[in-house]
This record gives structure tokens, C-alpha cells and sequence, in this order.
């Protein structure tokens, strides 16, 4: 079996907005959008087992905690570590 290195796993935009996590069977499992929020999802095998697709996910521009709770949910659903400062949101003048 190949080895896969986590940091495959995550994409980040060049612009720092939106940001992917694929899992180990190649399906993307989450996607981070500072625009559109939230998408965070079963595996397609999982799905194809019966699992419905959707874990938690949202409609609407995230906050900086949105953002801390899918990179929690990556790493609780799917074992993929997403680093915390990959997005930054401004609050009062400064940089989360």
C-alpha cells in the first residue's frame, strides 16, 4: 500500500478562503468556505455502505468558531489534522 502524507489530505486556496480535506479512499470529505460556510462529510465508501452524506454543514459566511469546529470534525470523523491558522478571520482590529 502507498503511503499518503496528511499534509496530501488538505488543500488551501491561494487566497486563504476556502479550504478541502480529502480522506484515504480520495473523496473529499470537507470543505471550508469563508464564503459559503460549512460542508463536512461521510466517505463515498461510507456512503456506499448506507451512511448519508452530511456530518454538519452550514449555508452561511462561518465565524472563527465555525472554523475551529470543522477542524475538529476532520479530525474527529476522518483523522485528518486541519491546521488552526490556516484561516484567519479579523475581529476588533486584529488577526484570528
Amino acid at each position: 500500500m502507498e503511503q499518503v502524507d496528511i499534509g496530501d489530505l488538505v488543500q488551501v486556496s491561494y487566497d486563504r478562503k476556502t479550504v478541502w480535506a480529502h480522506a484515504l479512499d480520495g473523496s473529499t470529505v470537507g470543505r471550508f468556505s469563508k464564503t459559503f460556510g460549512i460542508d463536512a462529510h461521510t466517505t463515498a465508501t461510507q456512503q456506499l455502505l448506507g451512511a448519508s452524506q452530511c456530518l454538519h454543514c452550514t449555508h452561511e459566511p462561518p465565524t472563527h468558531a465555525d472554523w475551529l469546529t470543522f477542524c475538529r470534525l476532520m479530525q474527529e470523523h476522518h483523522g485528518i489534522a486541519v491546521d488552526e491558522n490556516l484561516i484567519h478571520f479579523e475581529q476588533q482590529g486584529s488577526t484570528l
